[in-house]
């Protein structure tokens, strides 16, 4: 049956607005099932607690370590100091030229530097002290994430399964519906059903692996329906014979799609016979028609 133009655009729209429709409809699926929340096995695992404690010893840790820093900066300078008036004061010893004030100056630079040497070792120690324990609580934080993450994953996994047969007992159904009408009435409208059907569990079907595998296994199935394609149109469209009535129809050779005029018994280009006489009319007709276009036979 022969349909006008209108007619197969209004089908094609029934399609589009029927997608439109059920695939909104199948994303508020998504929301019967209880989502597990990510936080609940953080709160479980008492990692929020800890991720706190984690925060205020990082600012202490980075505090102490500026600290740290600086102990080491004066250590190194008192240091300085200290072997210089050291050595001075020896110097002066050694050639007899030792004076008090040289003196006052050596032990005053040893006492500091033994003071900012203490110093340094307690900012040191803190530090350390410090820094040990934010990589345990870190070392902490890390197992019990890895805890909660499987757990988290589990539920997550659980809960996409029940989405998805939630959305397969609403697109299977439908896809059946269609294929038995389809069966039994042939036409138009049967054909947009089981088009509508058909696109919807493709659909389904592209976000079940896109949530599984994401772009890989996209692009695997896309290479596979790319090659199914391909053999479907080489199959289908390019058959020698659906080939050899598409160039008579244009005036080309059957063989090499060489121009031809009617009158032409031979082909130019490869020297194809392209009339044949008809078997009950005795007219000359194209090669490869199925009929005769003179008796129709």
């Amino acid at each position: 049956m022969e349909y006008s133009r209108i007619e197969k655009i209004l089908a094609s729209l029934f399609v589009v607005f029927l997608l439109l429709a059920s695939i909104n409809f199948l994303r508020e699926l998504e929301n019967i099932p209880q989502r597990p929340n990510y936080e609940y096995y953080q709160e479980k695992y008492g990692i929020k607690a800890l991720l706190e404690n984690q925060s205020r010893l990082m600012e202490l840790d980075r505090q102490l370590f500026e600290v740290y820093q600086k102990a080491e900066s004066n250590l190194t300078e008192a240091e300085r100091v200290y072997l210089f008036k050291r050595e001075e004061y020896r110097v002066a010893l050694e050639s007899g030229n030792a004076t008090e004030e040289l003196k006052t100056e050596y032990l005053k630079a040893k006492e500091e530097y033994e003071r900012v040497y203490f110093q340094y070792l307690g900012a040191k120690s803190a530090y350390e002290q410090t820094h040990e324990k934010l990589e345990e609580l870190n070392s902490k934080i890390q197992e019990l994430m890895q805890k909660a993450n499987e757990e988290y994953r589990r539920a997550y996994n659980a809960y996409r399964l029940k989405v998805l047969i939630l959305k397969l007992l609403f697109a299977v159904p439908i896809f059946i519906a269609s294929l038995l009408l389809l069966r039994r009435y042939k036409n138009i409208y049967t054909s947009s059903l089981i088009a509508y059907s058909s696109l919807l569990l493709i659909y389904l079907l592209l976000s079940a692996i896109w949530s599984t595998v994401q772009l890989i296994g996209l692009s695997l199935f896309g290479a596979f329906a790319t090659l199914l394609a391909l053999y479907y149109l080489r199959k289908e469209y390019f058959k020698p014979e659906r080939v050899y009535k598409r160039r008579i129809a244009q005036n080309k050779c059957y063989n090499c799609g060489f121009p031809v005029k009617d009158d032409y018994l031979y082909c130019p280009n490869c020297g194809a016979k392209l009339k044949e006489k008809c078997e009950h009319c005795g007219a000359l007709k194209p090669i490869h028609l199925q009929f005769c276009p003179y008796c129709g036979q």
